[in-house]
């Protein structure tokens, strides 16, 4: 699991559990009085519920790579050292042609560019590779973005059922009318659905749903570098030239590292051409 992830949790949740603490003198009964099992239940259960009703199963599956990618479960692409292959790659095409890259292929590491690269070596033609590339982005990305947009929807219904479960808690509170010292208790208990529908909504769904999001569109545009260094070694293009091509997918630190990494090699800008 990312370290950021379970930082972000245990300030949110530990936020609260102060707040807590402080308003009810450093009591800790107060913050335990807090778990409330019917409340969690109808919250936890119900979203349960929606999820099999509202999608079906093979979005549901869905979201287990949505959350997997949330939660660091993928190894991330290295930017850095793609780049370097590739301008490897490329080198190699220009000094001994296209189809000497077929026996350095079992050394990509990436499964996504080792096939991208062999479509190149057995000689698809420039649109078909682009098609094929273009064709696979789209779909791997289509299945994060279902997974998100199940977590956001989840989002939205939290705090939906935390209103139920707090309209039934007042509803078996206003039974009991009778027993008046027990009505502040009642009533306290009955507003935990709602807090935690809109924690776990705030807290958990949503920000999960952007994480998720961010890390697609980061992968995309790692994956559309990749597409461009490709496209460009078919083309036969001056390993300059590609080299330029990735440093304009890159941010100013890695854009930085990566140039001096090309100098020390003796490649990149003084080099290759």
């Amino acid at each position: 699991m990312q370290p950021s992830i379970l930082i972000g949790f245990a300030i949110g949740f530990g936020t609260l559990a102060l707040t807590v603490l402080l308003e009810s003198g450093g009591q800790v009964s107060a913050v335990l009085a807090f778990f409330n099992l019917p409340a969690l239940l109808i919250i936890l259960g119900g979203l349960t519920g929606i999820l099999l009703i509202a999608f079906p199963p093979s979005q549901i599956r869905e979201i287990v790579i949505a959350l997997r990618k949330a939660f660091g479960g993928f190894r991330d692409i290295d930017q850095l050292e793609m780049s370097v292959q590739l301008l490897a790659l490329a080198q190699r095409s220009r000094q001994e042609g296209i189809l000497a890259l077929e026996s350095v292929l079992p050394e990509v590491a990436d499964d996504w560019l080792r096939r991208s690269l062999q479509r190149v070596v057995d000689g698809l033609d420039r649109q078909m590779v682009q098609d094929i590339l273009a064709v696979e982005m789209e779909e791997y990305s289509r299945k994060v973005r279902t997974g998100a947009r199940i977590l956001t929807s989840l989002g939205g219904f939290s705090p939906t059922l935390g209103i139920i479960g707090t309209v039934m808690g007042l509803v078996h509170m206003l039974a009991s009318l009778q027993e008046a010292d027990k009505i502040g208790g009642a009533i306290a208990v009955a507003f935990m659905a709602t807090f935690w529908g809109i924690t776990i909504a705030n807290l958990v769904l949503l920000p999960l749903a952007e994480r998720v999001r961010f890390r697609d569109n980061e992968l995309l545009a790692t994956r559309q570098a990749m597409v461009e260094g490709v496209l460009s070694i078919q083309a036969g293009e001056p390993v300059r030239i590609i080299e330029e091509k990735l440093m304009l997918f890159m941010d100013p630190d890695l854009q930085r590292e990566f140039t001096e990494r090309q100098v020390a090699s003796g490649g990149g800008r003084q080099g290759a051409g």
